[in-house]
């Protein structure tokens, strides 16, 4: 019975899926009719598609945008999950953070991006400050408000055996906080890997960001699809296939 519900519901998302494939390539055919050259075709950006996985200074591009989201993402996911802790657990740290979080939440991401520039200039360390700036308050925001979402009835069973704080803090808090922790990393990352693309393009003379910039600025549409199509299914793949993966190991647990 189980096994019958299980077979049609994979054969639904199947069918779902399908159904949005060839609605999105008939929607880019119609476009790419009316709106040439503007709107490349399906058979021209795939074959710059092809061009482009056989070049070598596509990979170039590629792996060193993969390092600077990876970086990016640690730091951010790291600071906002001990930030959100901090916040949750002591009543004066959220009084004081609490209106500086909201500023940085309304904050646009690209204003980040302009004023590291303007404080740091282009190079690596002006893109890595910004984007962990821009990430940190999302993340700091879902652990914070998880925290404050816990059942306090098990802080209270462990004041009561007297529980050490390091195992409070390991068997209480944190099992608590793991879908939180989760969700905020795949957060993170999903914000990473866009803002580090838009950060590339406006101040990077290399990335991914810069050769979609430079494609475009010579009007080289093709191209333009072709890379954005190609990094953007890459990052799909680690985050359902990599963080997804780790998602389900770590909350094997609750089944």
């Amino acid at each position: 019975m189980d096994w019958g519900r299980d077979e049609g519901g994979a054969f639904a998302r199947l069918l779902s899926g399908a159904i949005a494939l060839i609605s999105i390539l008939l929607i880019w055919h119609v476009m790419s009719i009316a709106f040439r050259p503007w709107v490349p075709s399906i058979e021209a950006t795939f074959s710059a598609m092809g061009r482009a996985l056989q070049s070598g200074a596509f990979w170039d591009d590629f792996f060193l945008t993969l390092g600077r989201v990876l970086a990016s993402f640690f730091a951010a996911s790291v600071a906002g999950a001990i930030l959100g802790l901090v916040i949750g657990l002591n009543e004066k740290a959220e009084a004081f953070f609490q209106p500086l979080l909201a500023l940085a939440l309304a904050v646009p991401d690209p204003v980040y991006i302009i004023f590291a520039i303007l404080a740091v200039g282009t190079g690596e360390m002006a893109g890595f400050i910004a984007l962990t700036i821009a990430v940190v308050p999302f993340v700091t925001n879902i652990v914070r408000s998880n925290v404050h979402a816990r059942d306090k009835s098990l802080d209270e069973m462990a004041q009561i055996y007297h529980l050490p704080r390091n195992v409070r803090l390991r068997a209480v808090l944190i099992p608590q906080l793991m879908p939180a922790l989760l969700t905020a990393m795949r957060f993170s990352f999903a914000l990473s890997w866009k803002l580090v693309v838009v950060v590339e393009a406006i101040g990077q003379p290399d990335g991914i960001g810069a050769s979609i910039f430079n494609s475009f600025r010579t009007l080289r549409m093709r191209e333009v699809a072709a890379v954005a199509i190609i990094f953007i299914l890459a990052m799909q793949i680690l985050e359902r296939g990599v963080l997804g993966r780790v998602e389900k190991k770590l909350l094997r647990w609750r089944e």
